[in-house]
């Protein structure tokens, strides 16, 4: 019956953890409310755009509207202002065109291709049919190569299986089991698989790097995949090796504990966080490195 709780816990936490990392990630776009004319636009701005398959020059990026009252009418126009990110320049104008799907306003815009791991930030600047304007946040957006979506969806699934067993492993040292250690080691070949086999995979695709993580370079999210995997190797090979100190004996289980909570923290960290970067100064792929940048302004 015990089993049955700390599944159910496991899941919990997991599944919380899932929740965390999909609205703090580059994927999930950055969300805004936007005043014009007295009615709220809840705006999502893409914070990661793949780069065209066919080496196009230019590329979409869409801006979706949304209001609860239908109130598209009193949007007059808009203007993207985007630049490279970091860089000096001034700001380009891009003016969009609309389309409509559903009840949503999509504000579509062509904007340059930038390199793989190139950054551009830009903001959108809307015009109300009384004549005023609103101005969005700066928003950093990213560009990657695509990843097939096999190697990508199976990445995904063993991180998740990885978190998930070791979520259960954690909890289940408390329950004083020797079957604690299958549990163990199947989180650390999960882990590996995940982390260290199509982790490195989806990082080729979309950067053109198998591994930016120490020593390599800085990346936080190759980083910590990599110190949870230490932790839990080292507390595996703790519980296996044989000892002649029955209190330590009994007591070494909770090395997983401290290996989950570990991981936990761990994958608390936003993804893609110190992640890979283009230098537009020297025309190469940085990580975790201090680009000089220049102050935000959005009043054009």
């Amino acid at each position: 019956m015990k089993g049955i709780y700390f599944w159910t816990l496991a899941v919990i936490i997991t599944l919380a953890a899932v929740f965390l990392q999909r609205n703090t990630g580059p994927s999930h776009p950055g969300k805004e409310v936007m005043e014009v004319n007295g009615s709220f636009f809840k705006a999502s701005f893409p914070r990661s755009l793949i780069r065209p398959r066919d080496n196009a020059s230019n590329t979409k990026l869409t801006i979706e509207l949304s209001s609860t009252d239908n109130a598209q009418d009193r949007i007059f126009g808009a203007i993207l202002y985007y630049r490279q990110y970091p860089g000096s320049g001034n700001y380009s104008a891009i003016v969009p065109v609309f389309a409509t799907a559903k009840d949503k306003l999509l504000v579509n815009c062509m904007i340059p291709v930038q390199p793989t791991a190139g950054k551009i930030s830009y903001y959108l600047q809307l015009l109300g049919k009384d004549g005023t304007t609103v101005n969005s946040q700066e928003t950093i957006m990213r560009f990657r190569d695509y990843v097939p979506t096999p190697v990508l969806m199976l990445h995904i699934l063993l991180i998740f299986f990885a978190f998930l067993f070791s979520n259960f492993t954690g909890i289940y040292s408390f329950a004083d089991h020797s079957r604690i250690n299958r549990f163990a080691l199947v989180t650390i070949l999960i882990l590996f698989a995940g982390g260290f086999i199509l982790g490195p995979m989806v990082q080729k695709y979309a950067f053109g790097v198998w591994w930016s993580g120490w020593p390599l370079g800085g990346d936080i999210t190759d980083n910590k995949t990599l110190i949870a995997f230490l932790a839990w190797v080292i507390a595996y090979i703790l519980n296996k090796i044989p000892f002649s100190s029955p209190r330590f004996c009994r007591w070494r289980r909770y090395f997983y504990l401290a290996a989950a909570l570990i991981t936990i923290v761990a994958y608390s960290i936003p993804h893609s966080t110190g992640g890979s970067e283009y230098d537009y100064q020297t025309g190469t792929i940085v990580t975790d490195q201090v680009i000089p940048r220049e102050p935000s302004n959005t009043n054009q």
